[in-house]
């Protein structure tokens, strides 16, 4: 072989390798996206989303985090939906996960009552698999409902905890900027109360 067919086949060889590599690096963080990896919440000593999306300091104050639906005073055993709610100007892409557990006495930092997903846009880890379920969003629910919105929602059903208790929901969210990579994403936490109603 000449040289110079030497250096079409070196060239070849190269940009299949490159294509190769831009083919699987999306699938691998779709798969991430697709359901982040549970106790990422940042509550009870967990680590949050920070972890992977680095780039950033934690809770810079540009975003807006609600869960809506929580009573002040809840009735134990009640089923309630919870909506959590991210807001930020540079939102493309967002994900969330969340926790329920108790806050106080001695079931402290166990879980609270029992999560179900509503919709396709949120999972719910299975109880059998962890002591704790987290709630999360999955692949189809990284978009906004509305485009340029820079908002974007999850629901989810809590049943509270027959037994009562103070109740401490961690929820650790991800503003994303749809480029496929760890960088140029913002994380913030956030943690809300629940009373149980006397």
């Amino acid at each position: 072989m000449r040289p110079s067919g030497i250096r079409t086949a070196a060239v070849s060889a190269l940009v299949a390798v490159v294509a190769a590599s831009a083919v699987a690096s999306p699938a691998i963080t779709r798969r991430v996206s697709d359901r982040p990896p549970p106790a990422h919440t940042g509550g009870f000593g967990e680590p949050t989303c920070h972890v992977c999306h680095f780039e950033y300091e934690e809770n810079d104050g540009r975003a807006t985090i609600e869960l809506v639906g929580l009573p002040p005073l809840y009735v134990p055993g009640e089923k309630y939906t919870l909506t959590v709610t991210l807001a930020h100007p540079e939102l493309r892409v967002g994900g969330f996960q969340l926790s329920a557990r108790f806050s106080d006495g001695g079931r402290v930092g166990m879980q609270a009552g029992a999560l179900r997903a509503l919709d396709e846009r949120v999972d719910v880890t299975p109880p059998s698999e962890l002591p704790i379920q987290y709630a999360r969003h999955t692949g189809a629910g990284v978009v906004p409902p509305e485009p340029d919105a820079a908002r974007i929602a999850w629901r989810v059903v809590w049943t509270s905890p027959p037994e009562g208790g103070a109740v401490v929901f961690h929820v650790a969210t991800n503003v994303a900027n749809d480029d496929a990579s760890p960088l140029g994403d913002r994380v913030y936490t956030r943690s809300f109360e629940g009373r149980v109603k006397k």
